[in-house]
């Protein structure tokens, strides 16, 4: 599998992952909360990011597909963590948490999503199995946690700042 490395801003990748599911929520009803700092939507960031935008699509659609409907939410939480210098290129922690209440996703599904070998007992869990595998060509990886009363997809990945090599700045993360 193949990375087409390229400079982008999360904020861009962000704004298409929202806009494939806005359809589906409207026809759901359900409230979408997003607690995005401005100054992560504005990162200048360096990797794939059609393949990002394609995993973090996929499990926010599942996220709302499986989310109990009418006067339910959704929430999208994005935070940084350390920063790391590894042969002189500065990597930004980001980790994004998709959740909704409810039950969460079938058990099969997350069986796919994890266990899915040749065989899949869902095409929803071969997609997530499938955007699993490309978020581990990243670099990154995909948790799903159930809590009482809601769930979440917890997503972890580093990706190369581009702003601090380049103009040599230190960029504020938490």
């Amino acid at each position: 599998m193949e990375l087409n490395v390229e400079e982008f801003l999360l904020g861009n990748v962000l704004d298409a992952v929202v806009s494939q599911v806005m359809m589906l929520l409207k026809e759901k009803k359900l409230q979408l909360v997003c607690e995005i700092p401005e100054e992560i939507k504005t990162l200048p960031l360096s990797g794939d990011q059609i393949k990002l935008q394609q995993v973090l699509s996929d499990f926010l659609h599942n996220i709302v597909h499986h989310a109990p409907s009418s006067d339910g939410w959704i929430e999208i939480k994005i935070s940084t963590g350390l920063k790391m210098i590894q042969d002189f290129n500065e990597f930004v922690h980001l980790q994004f948490r998709m959740t909704h209440i409810g039950q969460g996703l079938p058990p099969d599904l997350i069986h796919d999503m994890f266990e899915g070998g040749d065989q899949w007992n869902t095409q929803e869990g071969l997609g997530l199995n499938l955007s699993r595998k490309l978020l581990s060509a990243m670099n990154g990886r995909v948790q799903y946690v159930r809590e009482h009363g809601k769930c979440f997809f917890l997503v972890d990945i580093d990706l190369k700042n581009r702003r601090a090599r380049e103009k040599g700045k230190q960029i504020q993360v938490r």
